[in-house]
């Protein structure tokens, strides 16, 4: 069973989605070290620093990388949406939704084997279980 939802963006909020990541197996080849600028949300807008390494979650905080593939904007019931499964980044990509600078096709096509395994269901219900107003 689930712990309480947390608002987006907060200290809560990452700590839930990095325990909830620890269920994704490796995926060799699956990587991506992205800065992201999230907008909108419950707790403001945040910055965030995420690295996934072969498929699994190395790093998830507030702040920038000093060496990124790539910079994302997104708004943050956007951004809850991509990670719990519910859109498709390369759909909202596409769509205007989604704004990456540098290495897009990391970001939108080089994860997409992690996405597709049962384990990353099974995250993506755990996060939008954790999310607040989801």
């Amino acid at each position: 069973m689930s712990a309480a939802a947390e608002d987006f963006g907060s200290e809560g909020w990452l700590a839930a989605v990095r325990a909830a990541a620890e269920v994704l197996p490796a995926v060799p080849g699956c990587s991506v070290r992205a800065s992201v600028d999230v907008a909108g949300g419950p707790a403001g807008p945040c910055r965030l620093a995420v690295v996934v390494a072969d498929g699994r979650l190395a790093e998830l905080s507030r702040g920038r990388l000093a060496e990124a593939d790539c910079s994302v904007t997104v708004g943050a019931a956007d951004a809850a949406a991509i990670l719990s499964g519910d859109l498709d980044p390369a759909a909202a990509y596409m769509q205007g939704r989604l704004k990456i600078d540098g290495a897009y096709e990391r970001a939108l096509f080089g994860l997409r084997p992690m996405a597709a395994t049962a384990a990353f269901a099974t995250f993506a219900a755990e996060v939008r279980a954790r999310t607040a107003g989801d």
